[in-house]
């Protein structure tokens, strides 16, 4: 071919390359912002790449190109760059300095790609960066600290679609300014986590609003709720409920294991109206193990009783051993009516399974054990079953090593003597029926034993003698002619320790004279202070005004579920309690309204914390506490202060609180005897008074109720049946009342009955 052909091929060819090779022109987008967007691809960018390119543009699009490695520098002299995207290559390693410096980026994205790693020091220089997509990757790294403290303006993180196993605190190392309604959300649905870590030691340091959105559903998170707790916040001592909604993080759609581990944020939030209502479609998480469970959600819909874990270390051959933190222990079944498949024992068990809350239920009926011996886990007993068995011996150490033991059954055994160490049990609690018992002296003390409860199945126990007579246990000391020496012995003992009782208790009386007077209210119901004047006034609504810092959390919720439950709800001296966050007020006359309602109060009770002495309507109430306290007679300690904690307690020694606080009472729920010295201070409540009128005969008493023609005729001999039976009953039928004696007081027929 001549060269007048070959030399334009050439020179078109040349032209080509440098046209391929070339940057687009920069244009702008709808916000007025210059931007580059490639179209040719390319299978690296480099500095070389770029060369020819508009190094001042603020966006830099390169995606869908295939790009398969992108160096360390092929962005340095981009320093205006405000939008970055990588997106939709086949890119395999982000270098940890390529975005360094871009302090304005603001978005970058390199999602749909091939990443495995985030490495550290990735995006330490985005002071300004507000999106970062690396989602729908392989990652199964990212650095602990990759997102640091001075990424203040971050918005979003969309780490979705990837191979993440755990989770780090990755959202909330970034110093993001917590009071500007925008919520820092980070995306890491559709992964592979199954734990939490904490590399880094962060430490708990939110407050509220929590302004974090974590999403985590579609993860293979199992039972690590506690987790949470344990790896960022291990000192916290409050609810469990309350610390894991702080955190703000989804886990709806994760294969839950229900059992134990799941069970204290069930019961907080089965057990809390607030909790039970509280974001329900949000926290509706759904159980994928057991069986019997899969598709409920276990903290609205699954049973308390029902979150158990089996345990197989160290439970003995054919038996049943489950974590039951519902009712508080352990259980080890291996009595035979409850499924035991080995065979039958001879002994207790040598060994038994660690009790995650210290306490065991043992079961061992139907076997032929004929000794109770010591065993370690003993002391951690609360139930113990031997029924059916062959006992003929118990050992005194035995049952001195049972100190936490609150049933114990050796029915239906061989006994012919129980040791004296059995009078430390409670008689209803302890079965020891249809035994061999012996009448000797040795069973003298068993007779003051079994009569403290004449209810119980002891108390109706019998002994045989040598000759065949049978007595009851309870009248034995008079049967037998026994020395009674040991009794007098014991006698003076008890006398010489009531006595060293009684000068104890008057030093105690000289040294701590407030908390005597509380004890002496606690245990006897004795008020040594004078009557108030006040607690007799018809006129007065509530009892207590309560009144804490609105907004604080912790502190609504203890006084839901403690304050207001101890002194509403469970005792039988019931008080009422005005509380402005749970009794309605007006909008218009709050103030008024909040005034009259401590005015219509006997006592004022208000719960110091630390923003109560910032808050104006606080101090505003404090105010006017004052001077309904000084409204009333001067030895009327009227109004109460509850510190929140002891710290609290230095801020009350300074001025104007150092006044406000003289001549009141200040109690703290942390020191001894919080609940009694509260009960001491309020209003004396009398217990309700019993009706002592004396019902008129049994005729004419039913005459009033139409039920004459039984009694008339002696058909009927138990009120409780004909009652059923005349359908007078429906508080009963409706739970309202489980008391027999209760409902006919009500029916004025109490004596009677």
């Amino acid at each position: 071919m001549s060269t007048r052909v070959l030399l334009p091929l050439y020179v078109a060819l040349v032209l080509l390359v440098q046209v391929c090779t070339m940057c687009p022109a920069p244009v702008l987008d709808a916000n007025n912002e210059t931007q580059l967007i490639f179209f040719t691809p390319m299978k690296s960018v480099t500095n070389d790449t770029l060369s020819s390119c508009d190094k001042s543009v603020q966006h830099l699009i390169l995606e869908n190109l295939g790009i398969e490695e992108v160096s360390s520098n092929a962005f340095e002299d981009f320093y205006n760059l405000k939008y970055l995207s990588l997106a939709n290559n086949n890119i395999s390693v982000l270098s940890s300095v390529l975005l360094d410096y871009k302090r304005a980026l603001e978005t970058f994205k390199i999602n749909n790609n091939r990443l495995e790693r985030i490495e550290e020091g990735t995006f330490k220089h985005l002071d300004r960066v507000r999106y970062i997509e690396i989602q729908v990757n392989n990652i199964s790294y990212i650095a602990p600290e990759v997102f640091p403290k001075n990424l203040r303006l971050l918005h979003t993180v969309n780490a979705s679609y990837n191979a993440l196993t755990y989770m780090e605190p990755w959202a909330y190392l970034p110093e993001t300014y917590p009071n500007d309604n925008d919520d820092v959300t980070f995306d890491l649905k559709y992964n592979n986590i199954a734990e939490f870590r904490n590399s880094v030691n962060w430490t708990y340091d939110l407050i509220e609003p929590f302004e974090y959105d974590i999403q985590m559903s579609f993860n293979n998170i199992t039972t690590q709720l506690t987790d949470i707790k344990t790896q960022y916040h291990p000192d916290f001592q409050g609810n469990d409920l309350t610390e894991f909604l702080s955190f703000r993080i989804n886990l709806t759609h994760n294969p839950f294991f229900c059992d134990c581990n799941l069970y204290p944020f069930a019961e907080q939030i089965q057990n809390q109206l607030f909790f039970l209502f509280y974001q329900t479609d949000e926290y509706r998480y759904l159980c994928s193990t057991p069986d019997a469970l899969r598709g409920m959600d276990f903290l609205h819909e699954v049973p308390l009783d029902k979150f158990v874990c089996n345990v197989t270390e160290d439970c003995p051959v054919g038996c049943r051993c489950q974590e039951q933190p519902y009712h508080g222990h352990l259980l080890v079944d291996c009595s035979l009516m409850g499924g035991y498949t080995g065979t039958r024992m001879y002994r207790l068990p040598l060994k038994l399974p660690a009790p995650k809350q210290g306490k065991i239920s043992l079961h061992l009926d139907g076997h032929y054990i004929t000794m109770l011996e010591p065993r370690d886990y003993l002391p951690q007993l609360v139930n113990l079953t031997l029924g059916w068995n062959k006992l003929t011996y118990l050992e005194p150490n035995a049952l001195k090593n049972m100190s936490n033991l609150k049933y114990l059954d050796i029915s239906h055994n061989r006994l012919s003597y129980l040791p004296k160490d059995m009078q430390y049990f409670t008689t209803e609690k302890v079965r020891i029926e249809s035994n061999p018992f012996v009448c000797d002296c040795n069973m003298t003390w068993m007779d003051v034993w079994v009569s403290l409860y004449p209810s119980a199945a002891a108390y109706h126990v019998q002994c045989s003698e040598e000759d065949g007579d049978r007595y009851y246990i309870r009248d034995i000391s008079s049967k037998l002619q026994c020395d009674y020496s040991l009794i007098i012995t014991i006698v003076v003992v008890v006398v010489g320790v009531l006595i060293a009782l009684i000068i104890v208790a008057v030093i105690t009386a000289h040294r701590c004279p407030y908390e005597t007077k509380v004890m002496l209210f606690r245990l006897f119901g004795v008020h040594p202070a004078d009557k108030y004047r006040i607690d007799s006034e018809e006129t007065r609504q509530f009892d207590i005004y309560l009144s804490h810092y609105e907004h604080d959390l912790q502190a609504r919720q203890w006084v839901r579920s403690k304050f207001l439950r101890k002194l509403e709800e469970n005792q039988k001296r019931k008080y009422k309690v005005f509380y402005s966050e749970r009794d309605p007020i007006g909008g218009t006359g709050k103030y008024d309204e909040l005034l009259t309602n401590m005015r219509q109060s006997r006592r004022i009770v208000f719960i110091l914390t630390n923003e109560f002495f910032e808050d104006e309507n606080n101090i505003w109430e404090a105010d006017q506490a004052e001077i309904e306290h000084r409204s009333c007679d001067k030895s009327h300690g009227r109004v109460i202060y509850i510190l929140w904690n002891e710290s609290i307690r230095e801020k009350i020694k300074s001025e104007p609180w150092k006044s406000r606080i003289e001549g009141k009472r200040v109690l703290c729920p942390d020191e001894k005897l919080f609940w009694s010295k509260m009960r001491y201070e309020l209003p004396i409540k009398l217990l309700p008074q019993e009706n002592t009128e004396n019902p008129r005969n049994w005729a004419e008493r039913c005459l009033d109720l139409e039920i004459t023609e039984d009694l008339k005729n002696n058909k009927v001999n138990n009120w409780a049946e004909r009652c059923l039976e005349l359908e007078i009953t429906e508080d009963l039928k409706n739970n309202k009342t489980n008391n027999w004696a209760e409902r006919c007081q009500n029916l004025k027929i109490e004596e009677d009955i």
